[in-house]
């Protein structure tokens, strides 16, 4: 066997490993992503519990509505709550559909981008359902509660209970433009630090947390991602 024979033949030997290696991480990545749709499709659109607490507070708020129509000072903060409690959940169905349309075969920076503009977008559904879920969900749902469950009208407790209430309320919607600037403000610096990025990811959501190690995990099975 001369060197031409010798060099040719080590070259096919590096094909067969090249392709022996890229048949593990294509069958390494397969395993991954099935063990991740496993577990994303057990929890389904909603986790279990959630799911059920969403549907009681619809049909909650839906009997008070009904009860209520036509006396506006109790009809109008529960449509606000059931508003509210619709709009979330759809939110988060339709965020959770398009976490499982993230296709992992991908390559992984492109599912890194993804899964980046995913986080971004929760976080932005987490930040508005937080500065107007403290608004709908202090007096306006007080007031539901006590006439509901206990039968109280809170606007005749006291003279002075419908000024606190007007007050609570327009001191929940004067901050909510303050906190979305300081949010701004302060967006640019948290981003630079990993446990600020984790922290938005365990507020936001598990399941896009798990995502993001799951794209970490195939990035290392990818053999262009190493470059």
């Amino acid at each position: 066997m001369d060197l031409d024979d010798l060099r040719a033949d080590w070259a096919r030997r590096d094909r067969m490993l090249v392709e022996a290696l890229n048949l593990n991480a294509d069958l390494a990545r397969e395993t991954l992503t099935d063990q991740y749709w496993q577990r994303l499709r057990r929890r389904g659109a909603m986790s279990g519990g959630g799911l059920w607490v969403w549907i009681a507070f619809l049909l909650g708020f839906g009997a008070f509505l009904v009860d209520h129509f036509g006396d506006w000072k109790f009809f109008v903060p529960a449509l606000l709550l059931d508003a509210w409690t619709i709009v979330m959940g759809i939110v988060t169905l339709a965020e959770r559909e398009a976490l499982r349309a993230v296709d992992f075969g991908r390559p992984p920076m492109e599912i890194q981008q993804r899964l980046a503009a995913l986080r971004m977008q929760r976080a932005r559904t987490f930040q508005w359902a937080f500065l107007t879920g403290q608004v709908v969900w202090w007096i306006p749902f007080a007031i539901v509660l006590f006439k509901g469950v206990l039968n109280v009208d809170l606007y005749a407790v006291s003279d002075f209970m419908p000024k606190f209430m007007a007050i609570n309320v327009l001191g929940g919607l004067i901050f909510i433009p303050l906190a979305l600037a300081g949010a701004r403000l302060a967006r640019p610096w948290l981003a630079k630090y990993t446990f600020w990025r984790g922290l938005i990811d365990a507020v936001t959501g598990r399941d896009l947390a798990e995502a993001r190690a799951m794209a970490d995990r195939v990035a290392r099975f990818d053999p262009t991602s190493a470059a």
